[in-house]
């Protein structure tokens, strides 16, 4: 029996891991005021199965109102093709050359849009994004897109821990 128990317990350590790396797309939104907002994007190839040489923003006309007249950013080495209303509602960011790729493990930012859409009104799927596998030409999906915390939102809250340490430190008595 403790054989048996040893084996089964073996078996789960063997087949479970701990956090797994998958690709992503993070990104950060900073208001420019008037209602338009600049959204910077960077894509996370870990645990990657392959070098990314595309990025797909999907809905990205019906979602964000890209169009013709849009402002947009791609890395050095990156072209774009913005939506075409009624026919493409993606954003297609794709490498010129293979030195450009993404590679597995490896991240890239410098993607970047303006769009009227605030971020605090995207929900479920709305913001989901693809890869382009350089080798399979195929898409793969990397989920929604995850924002990332504003920095000054960091800063007050590594400003309020160090406040109570500090606070803390001063209201106790010494021995």
């Amino acid at each position: 029996m403790w054989r048996e128990m040893g084996a089964v317990l073996a078996a789960l350590l063997a087949t479970s891991s701990g956090a797994v790396a998958l690709p992503v797309v993070q990104y950060t939104v900073d208001d420019l005021g008037g209602g338009l907002f600049q959204y910077d994007l960077m894509v996370d190839n870990s645990g990657g199965g392959e070098d990314l040489s595309g990025l797909d923003v999907l809905h990205a006309g019906s979602v964000f109102g890209l169009g013709a007249s849009s402002t947009i950013g791609a890395p050095s080495g990156w072209m774009s093709f913005l939506p075409v209303p009624s026919l493409i509602d993606d954003l297609d960011y794709f490498s010129l050359s293979p030195i450009h790729d993404i590679p597995i493990d490896g991240t890239l930012g410098g993607f970047s849009f303006r769009s009227t859409t605030d971020p605090g009104t995207l929900t479920g799927d709305e913001f989901a994004v693809e890869g382009i596998g350089a080798d399979s030409a195929s898409q793969i999906s990397l989920g929604v897109a995850q924002r990332l915390p504003e920095p000054s939102l960091a800063l007050l809250f590594g400003a309020g821990g160090f406040g109570l340490r500090v606070a803390r430190r001063l209201g106790s008595p010494k021995p």
